[in-house]
């Protein structure tokens, strides 16, 4: 677990569950894309990933994520997730498709608390790039995507994550937008053909999510506007 150095009480619920922690640091660095490669540089598992402050896992999720990983020829895996309130109450669902390399090229399309990968595609790829302060988690799956691995869909929600005014993404969107201009332009991605490629994927992305909501496949409806927290609990058999 990574802490900036945090004076919001963060060190102390770490201090709390360090002995449930391989390794934890709580110190000034040079911002999150950097904490979060100090982590990668940390891991020893073979299946890596990562976790926000604001998102959580679902109940299953690393038992699903385990599953998949003992086909050989996964190299990394993507599922669907859950948008919270500020009150942890459930808003929509992130539902897509499987992802192609081309989209993932053009577009911000995965959930990325819910997206894993081997461990080795860091030898071949690298870290996140730390130039980036926002769209860190896009610029490294359009790598990925345009050296060839492209995240297999589990369809299933497998993480949440919390909407709320503070968010990086609410405070500052238009720098993100313009960090996804970068992503274009470092993965050879003209605006005009990245609309074609999304006009296309849209309209059968769009129909096959309306199927699946029609099918009640993407979330059990007893979840729809309940509280997160309380349902993982409930779900997980925990009480904390």
């Amino acid at each position: 677990m990574i802490d900036g150095g945090s004076t919001d009480g963060s060190r102390e619920i770490i201090e709390s569950h360090a002995k449930r922690l391989a390794w934890w640091c709580s110190e000034r660095d040079g911002g999150q894309t950097q904490a979060i490669n100090k982590g990668f540089r940390r891991a020893t598992g073979e299946i890596v990933g990562w976790l926000n402050s604001d998102d959580m896992l679902l109940p299953g999720c690393l038992r699903t994520v385990a599953s998949a990983f003992k086909d050989p020829s996964v190299e990394a895996i993507c599922g669907w997730g859950v948008m919270m309130s500020e009150q942890g109450r459930v808003r929509r669902r992130w539902v897509h498709a499987q992802p192609t390399a081309r989209m993932l090229c053009s577009e911000s399309l995965l959930f990325q608390p819910a997206v894993f990968w081997r461990r080795r595609l860091h030898d071949a790829f690298g870290f996140l790039d730390e130039s980036f302060r926002f769209t860190m988690d896009r610029e490294w799956f359009a790598r990925l995507a345009a050296g060839g691995v492209v995240p297999r869909l589990l369809p299933r929600c497998l993480a949440a994550y919390r909407a709320h005014a503070a968010t990086k993404t609410s405070m500052f969107g238009d720098v993100g937008a313009l960090e996804s201009e970068r992503v274009l332009a470092l993965h050879g991605k003209s605006q005009s053909g990245s609309d074609r490629v999304s006009w296309d994927w849209r309209a059968r992305n769009r129909a096959w999510k309306l199927m699946l909501e029609k099918a009640g496949q993407v979330l059990p409806p007893w979840w729809r506007g309940r509280d997160v927290h309380r349902t993982v609990a409930l779900v997980s058999g925990s009480t904390t």
